[in-house]
């Protein structure tokens, strides 16, 4: 561990301006663990170093990233820094985070409980979980079904729900116009991205992982200007069909029963007992 010395300017400010203990969320996805792996409720864990990448503690569920999946999910209480030296790098750590910031960098915390995952994606979450478990072992024959059956007005009713949920944001009016078929997140429009959090975007990239994983290049391309990877069909189709579930299950309020079927009609093919 870095030794990092307070001056006794230092020690007398630190005390005030970083905060004792600090409650929230922490994600941790099942390939980038780092220091919560192997975590427990009742176990304390701590960094081997006061160096990035810090433990980062989410005020909120909303603010939560979920870059990958799957993970796991934790309530922690951040624990006290025990010494002048580890208050001036905590200090530190969180020079850079801005007043309004909704989530605090840690050295150490306490885990608390451990959540189910599904809490991540909103109210209907557990079905987005059942998705994104189908996104991640996906293989060709399913991305294939789910191309063929994938209804040609699912994307006009995927887009269709995207416009209800921007509608009833606070800064969802800049967003309105367009296309928003094949969408996968709007951050300014609101606290969240989505309509169901992180979902859409991580189900997409659990599709992407699988293609890589099962076709390797030949189910990428390149754009014209050949900067930006494409996913090419059936993954494509495959991953909208995946993307129109997840909008219809996850948030059904926002879509009404035709655009509901519309965009459940593969997901029931590939899952029919």
């Amino acid at each position: 561990m870095r030794l990092v010395r307070a001056s006794a300017a230092e020690r007398t400010s630190l005390r005030d301006i970083v905060p004792s203990m600090v409650q929230g969320f922490v994600y941790v996805s099942g390939d980038q663990p780092g220091p919560m792996e192997g975590a427990t409720v009742g176990a304390r864990v701590r960094m081997p170093s006061w160096d990035p990448p810090w433990i980062v503690v989410d005020h909120e569920l909303d603010t939560v990233i979920v870059a990958r999946w799957p993970g796991r999910l934790f309530r922690v209480e951040s624990v006290p820094p025990s010494s002048d030296e580890e208050r001036v790098a905590l200090a530190r750590a969180r020079g850079s985070l801005r007043a309004e910031a909704r989530y605090t960098r840690v050295f150490a915390v306490d885990v608390l409980a451990e959540l189910p995952p599904a809490l991540l994606f909103g109210p209907h979450g557990q079905a987005v979980v059942e998705i994104l478990e189908c996104a991640r072992l996906l293989v060709d024959p399913v991305a294939r079904e789910l191309a063929a059956v994938r209804p040609p007005d699912a994307s006009q009713a995927y887009g269709r729900a995207w416009q209800r949920w921007l509608d009833r944001q606070p800064n969802g009016t800049p967003y309105r116009t367009g296309d928003h078929s094949h969408v996968l997140a709007v951050p300014g429009a609101g606290r969240i991205g989505s309509p169901i959090g992180h979902g859409i975007a991580v189900l997409w990239t659990c599709v992407v992982d699988r293609a890589r994983r099962c076709a390797g290049s030949t189910a990428f391309t390149f754009d014209e200007d050949e900067d930006d990877e494409v996913l090419l069909d059936p993954w494509a189709t495959a991953a909208s069909a995946l993307l129109d579930a997840a909008m219809a299950l996850g948030a059904p309020d926002l879509v009404d029963p035709a655009d509901a079927s519309l965009l459940t009609e593969a997901w029931c093919v590939i899952t029919r007992p």
